[in-house]
């Protein structure tokens, strides 16, 4: 049975579904990064990348000052 992974972020809710587990770290990666960044969709947004219903990683901002 292969792995489930799962991405999702805060404000647009999952963005990716599937099994590669390269393409979902990726996916992680690049919303942390904008969830870092002023102006992007993700700005300021939690993070998180499931492995079959489990946390495996997730990022949360600091503050969200800059969402009000």
């Amino acid at each position: 049975m292969k792995n489930e992974y799962q991405v999702i972020v805060g404000n647009i809710g999952t963005v990716y579904n599937g099994h590669d587990k390269v393409i979902a770290r990726e996916t992680f990666q690049e919303y942390k990064e904008q969830s870092q960044t002023r102006g992007m969709r993700a700005s300021g947004e939690s993070v998180v990348l499931l492995m079959n219903g489990e946390v495996e990683k997730e990022y949360f901002p600091k503050n969200n000052e800059d969402n009000s």
